[in-house]
């Protein structure tokens, strides 16, 4: 994290601090794998949890990000106001209905369209006006089948300027489903000749060229998070989630610490942290995750609670202190192992941050 903070703060409550600069520079590592491909952010959920104004205007003003996808129009819509009209390209990845047409035309927003029903209608309201085009390759999840494209394609009036699918396995990279889905993925593109194409998100856009195309969509590496199924140690940590002690206590051996009085063997010291899984941390995190206090690992004991965590820091050299910062993932303690400890995925622990956790920028 660049920029200081202080290990003692005068807050009631959890905080993520946010690196602004770390964001920009894992912008500018993608880009820097893919010469001559544009490069896109992906700002869904929140800029996955990290706050969908100051993510994208920094990565406009600094990195001048021209291409950004959401998933909803509502968010396209809010981002239109942050970014003003002079980005071209704002992305909805669920497409349109029926009653959210108006609000791509007013936000001047490019739908990804998804099926048949949804290319014919936006033919039907904005002829000629730009969308792009989902091609399902072996997600079967969003995105156009291959019995449709025919039809799709013989649609009057659609103008469709970028082509893209999804990789299913691309966190692993030598996965064999990657490359049946890429050649799937350039057969279905041909029924519409001339246009941009874009198969990667994250993952892919660090597989190599072979996946690159003339876009690449990351999301989650913008946010220091592996898009693999092990940690990514060439991006840079964007996110530290911190929170306070609000109280110590010393507990003997054969008492119990939290819900379900889980057993302590020995004489104990015990730190409760104002955080819990009403803050979005995960309660699976219960007796496996740990927390970096005093230039420390603590151990969580105990099950977490909605609004307080246990830590053992008996073995924390430097005594803890009321109001001493514990940190979650960030500073040494990664998103990736914080994530592996509550049996879940950085992308779950980004987005999941509650609306009580502050969020402060660098």
């Amino acid at each position: 994290m660049s920029g200081a903070y202080s290990t003692t703060q005068n807050t009631a409550g959890p905080w993520v601090d946010i690196d602004l600069g770390a964001l920009c520079a894992n912008y500018a590592f993608i880009r820097d794998q893919a010469p001559g491909v544009e490069t896109a952010a992906v700002v869904k959920c929140d800029a996955y949890g990290l706050g969908l104004e100051a993510v994208a205007c920094a990565l406009a003003s600094r990195e001048n990000c021209q291409i950004f996808f959401v998933a909803y129009p509502e968010e396209g819509a809010a981002l239109r106001d942050y970014l003003g009209v002079s980005t071209p390209d704002i992305y909805v990845f669920n497409g349109p209905l029926p009653e959210t047409m108006p609000l791509f035309e007013q936000a001047r927003l490019t739908p990804v369209l998804n099926d048949f029903e949804q290319a014919s209608a936006w033919a039907q309201r904005m002829p000629g006006v730009v969308a792009a085009l989902h091609i399902d390759t072996g997600m079967n999840r969003l995105g156009a089948p291959f019995n449709e494209l025919d039809a799709i394609a013989a649609i009057n009036n659609l103008n469709i300027s970028l082509v893209m699918s999804h990789l299913a396995c691309s966190s692993a990279p030598t996965h064999p489903k990657n490359q049946l889905q890429r050649e799937c993925f350039i057969d279905a593109a041909g029924k519409f000749p001339g246009v941009r194409l874009s198969l990667s998100a994250s993952g892919g856009a660090l597989m190599g060229k072979d996946y690159h195309f003339d876009l690449l969509r990351p999301g989650i590496a913008l946010y220091g998070g592996s898009p693999f199924d092990e940690d990514e140690p060439r991006l840079t940590s964007v996110a530290a989630l911190r929170a306070p002690v609000v109280q110590l206590r010393d507990a003997g051996a054969g008492e119990s610490v939290g819900y379900g009085a889980h057993q302590i063997t020995q004489k104990t010291r015990l730190a409760t942290v104002a955080l819990g899984y009403g803050d979005g941390f995960p309660r699976a995190g219960s007796g496996h995750a740990e927390a970096y206090i005093s230039n420390a690992h603590a151990p969580v004991v105990g099950r977490i609670s909605m609004d307080l965590i246990s830590l053992d820091v008996s073995s924390v050299k430097n005594p803890v202190k009321t109001g001493d910062i514990a940190t979650f993932f960030g500073e040494g303690v990664s998103l990736f192992e914080t994530a592996k400890a509550c049996n879940t995925i950085p992308y779950e622990l980004l987005t999941g941050l509650g609306a009580r956790v502050d969020r402060r920028y660098f």
